[in-house]
């Protein structure tokens, strides 16, 4: 054997019916790109969330590659199917390295079968440990592995410390393709999308926030440089991207750093469109502006609950009065400026009434966002409700909110949160007014083929999640 698989996992049978915004796995996809090949050096990519079938047709397609090291990265959802992978693989001679977000969870709730899975396992953000690892594992240096296990046993995120020498991830057209983002958007339809990170880490302490679902590691924010940045998004555009999708936590977190990139895809002329995630304290008029200016398209808008007590406890500010009217501010300049938003909202947040549940629906009715994203809460191993969970809702079958009723210490049984998600959702996209709206603005999308098919099946769920 003499080569390295990089394995994303998914769940068999998927999330529950939810849309999936397919996006990729950029750690390996950078891994990927940066393991130096030579003639006795393969380096295979194998994307559960592209290739259908489940664990065992995925070891046959990675054991293809003669693999000697494998890194399997499983989230949440599918811790069962990441074990299994390497279980199997295992058991077929080949050394397995776990990464993702399913590391975060067992090292602080036991996954079963985890031993007998995985040799290592690197916590947050593992692809420039990697990068220096792997060449040492193919040379039989297992010296390291004693260190390495420690890291695990002991809690440790790893976290890419130098993130402009990352070498930069390519996708082909059909990753182009798949990975598009699934709603439609006002103006032309969109079909080939790329990804760009432009930076690490997140300062905000949300309370209700876990490494466990974190798409990066760490507090302290970890810049790219501007113009490398812009370079990468030129890169893609030439390769036929028609989009771009901004995977920060929150990309205008830091300001001098997002105006940076915005003035330099303004002084190349760059205005392709783009999406990206942001807080509401976050869009002011400078930078909704600026964002309108260089392409922005859509944002993702963690918004949460109209209750400002629960805003407040939950860490996402100190004054949830002052949240709620930048929130209301924040989706307002967007409006003006011609850039969609997907409100994200929670329901079951601790000590949550069904009272305060109503008032955010009726909230978000007013806030009017194109898209709303409605999840049932839930605790994770390293937030502080974590211990208010009963022991059978802490095992791994039950650790997604997807796959799982559980809430912790809301004033609302758990299995009334389901039927509030619906409600939610009947609530807000089953009115003529948001219709009306939806298709004024993106009846372009309708035009296409491929809208229409996309179109029907998001209709599809919306009508189901709503009871219709």
């Amino acid at each position: 054997m003499s080569g390295v698989v990089l394995l994303r996992v998914d769940r068999v049978g998927g999330a529950g019916g939810h849309p999936r915004h397919l996006h990729p796995a950029l750690d390996l996809k950078i891994l990927h790109a940066g393991i130096p090949r030579d003639g006795r050096l393969s380096v295979t990519l194998v994307d559960g969330w592209l290739t259908k079938g489940g664990p065992q047709a995925w070891v046959a397609q990675a054991l293809s590659g003669e693999p000697r090291v494998a890194v399997i990265k499983g989230e949440t959802w599918c811790l069962p199917e990441a074990v299994e992978c390497g279980r199997l693989l295992r058991q077929a001679g080949v050394m397995t390295i776990a990464i993702g977000q399913q590391v975060s969870h067992a090292m602080r709730s036991p996954v079963p079968q985890w031993r007998e899975a995985f040799d290592l396992a690197l916590a947050g953000e593992a692809e420039e440990e990697l990068l220096g690892l792997l060449p040492r594992l193919l040379q039989d240096d297992t010296s390291t592995f004693r260190s390495y296990r420690q890291h695990f046993t002991q809690g440790h995120h790893f976290v890419v410390e130098a993130p402009d020498r990352l070498p930069r991830p390519a996708y082909s057209n059909a990753e182009q393709l798949a990975f598009a983002f699934p709603f439609p958007l006002p103006g032309r339809l969109l079909r080939r999308w790329a990804y760009v990170l432009s930076a690490s880490g997140c300062p905000h302490r949300c309370r209700h926030c876990s490494t466990v679902v974190r798409k990066s590691s760490g507090e302290r924010l970890r810049k790219r440089s501007p113009d490398k940045v812009v370079d990468e998004v030129a890169e893609h555009l030439a390769s036929g991207a028609e989009a771009i999708a901004f995977e920060d936590d929150t990309f205008l977190v830091d300001r001098r750093h997002f105006l940076a990139i915005c003035e330099e895809l303004a002084r190349r002329n760059i205005v392709a469109p783009w999406i990206a995630n942001a807080r509401p304290d976050e869009l002011d008029t400078e930078r909704v502006a600026a964002a309108a200016a260089c392409g922005a398209r859509l944002f993702k808008v963690g918004i949460e609950t109209a209750t400002p007590r629960l805003i407040e406890l939950i860490g996402k500010a100190r004054d949830g009065e002052t949240w709620r009217r930048q929130t209301e501010d924040g989706l307002a300049r967007l409006k003006r400026h011609g850039i969609a938003s997907v409100g994200l909202f929670l329901v079951g947040l601790p000590s949550e009434t069904a009272a305060e549940a109503d008032a955010t629906v009726r909230w978000a009715q007013v806030l009017a966002p194109d898209y709303v994203q409605v999840q049932i809460f839930r605790s994770y191993p390293d937030i502080p409700w974590w211990q208010d969970l009963a022991p059978e809702l802490r095992d791994a079958e039950a650790a997604y909110h997807y796959g799982s009723l559980a809430s912790t210490a809301a004033a609302i049984a758990p299995q009334a949160l389901p039927l509030l998600q619906r409600d939610f959702y009947r609530r807000y996209y089953m009115r003529a007014t948001f219709v009306a709206a939806h298709v004024r603005s993106c009846w372009r999308h309708y035009c296409a083929p491929a809208g229409i098919a996309a179109g029907l099946g998001r209709l599809g769920y919306i009508a189901q999640r709503a009871g219709t």
